[in-house]
């Protein structure tokens, strides 16, 4: 009686946990059928862009950072030292001239051109890690409420609100210059107590948690 107790306690543990499950990346290309390795003898050089889409949290953001490329560089070096950490690299050497161009197939003006050849020539790395489409963003979660009497708020309101990190990767080979791994990572962070800059800081450490998670394990929920 108490071995079937504790299998049924099991088992609605495992659903609990699976159904608490998120998709957190969003894939352009199969992790599966790429031929993406990682591990402590591949080596990476991370580069990134100005293209930051701010639609919400736009005061905290404003007050935290100075300019876009001040976040695209907290981001993309915060994303280098977790790729070390979580041994998917040995090294990853962060490019900061943010030069890189828009265009999905690396291919611009001829002076773009020239500046993506050398990504490939000059580097002696396996990867080439292209972070770009960063975009804060926010959700609501439970119900508004009903509108109280003579304007005095809400009644039975349990809204509350996450901050939202997105960011698109490419990843290239060096040596071939094809493109092995794209892929889009989500992060999110609930609001406290009117901590928006406690949230904006979650939501960006939670969206690159998110991708090397991906990275070392193709999976998109979790």
């Amino acid at each position: 009686m108490g071995i079937n107790k504790c299998l049924i306690v099991g088992i609605v543990c495992v659903q609990l946990l699976v159904s608490c499950q998120v998709v957190r990346i969003t894939e352009n290309s199969n992790y599966k059928e790429s031929s993406f390795t990682f591990g402590l003898n591949k080596t990476a050089v991370l580069v990134g862009d100005n293209n930051v889409v701010i639609s919400e949290f736009t005061k905290t953001f404003n007050k935290k950072y100075k300019q876009k490329h001040d976040f695209v560089m907290q981001y993309d070096s915060l994303c280098a030292s977790a790729f070390k950490q979580d041994n998917i690299f040995r090294e990853v050497l962060l490019d900061e001239s943010i030069k890189l161009i828009s265009s999905d197939a690396l291919i611009s003006t001829e002076e773009q051109q020239k500046r993506v050849d050398s990504l490939f020539t000059n580097s002696s790395a396996d990867y080439l890690i292209r972070i770009t489409n960063y975009e804060i963003a926010n959700s609501m979660q439970g119900n508004i409420g009903m509108p109280m009497a003579g304007g005095g708020g809400m009644i039975g309101s349990t809204q509350s609100e996450s901050c939202i990190v997105k960011s698109h990767f490419q990843i290239y080979d060096v040596k071939s210059r094809k493109k092995v791994l794209d892929f889009e990572s989500k992060g999110s962070a609930g609001v406290m107590l009117f901590a928006f800059e406690k949230a904006l800081v979650g939501a960006m450490n939670n969206s690159i948690k998110n991708s090397a998670i991906y990275l070392k394990s193709g999976k998109v929920k979790f």
